[in-house]
C-alpha cells in the first residue's frame, strides 16, 4: 500500500461546537494493497496533530467492492488504515483519492456514576 501526496484542507469546527474542540479534513492519494480472501491489511498515515482518542472517518472515490474500510488515531501523529475483506477471494482496490477527517471530542459531557 503507499500513501501520497497527504494535503490538509482545513482545521475548523463550524459544526458541532458543543461535541468536537477540533475537526480537520486531509486528502490523499491511496494504492491500496491486495487483501486475501478473509484477509486484513493495515497502513499507518502521518497526520501531524492526531491524538489518540480522536475520532476518524475515512472515504474514498472508488467502489469498496465488499471491503470493511476503518481509520483510527494509533498513536500521537499517525493514524491505522485497516481493511478486511470478508469475502471468498482476494480483492485489490484501485489507487484511489482518499478523504479522511479527525475530530478531537471534547469529553466534556462525561457520564460519570
Amino acid at each position: 500500500m503507499t500513501v501520497s501526496s497527504i494535503v490538509q484542507l482545513r482545521s475548523d469546527r463550524r459544526q458541532f461546537v458543543d461535541v468536537f474542540t477540533t475537526v480537520t479534513e486531509y486528502e490523499f492519494v491511496w494504492d491500496p494493497a491486495s487483501v486475501g480472501s478473509n484477509g486484513e491489511v493495515h497502513e499507518t498515515v502521518a497526520i501531524a496533530g492526531a491524538r489518540l482518542g480522536d475520532m476518524c472517518f475515512l472515504s474514498v472515490d472508488t467502489d469498496w467492492l465488499l471491503l470493511d474500510l476503518n481509520a483510527y488515531v494509533s498513536t500521537t501523529d499517525v493514524v491505522t488504515i485497516g481493511i478486511h475483506n470478508p469475502t471468498g477471494g482476494a480483492i485489490n482496490l484501485a489507487s484511489c483519492n482518499a478523504h479522511l477527517i479527525v475530530m478531537r471530542p471534547t469529553h466534556r459531557h462525561l457520564i460519570r456514576s
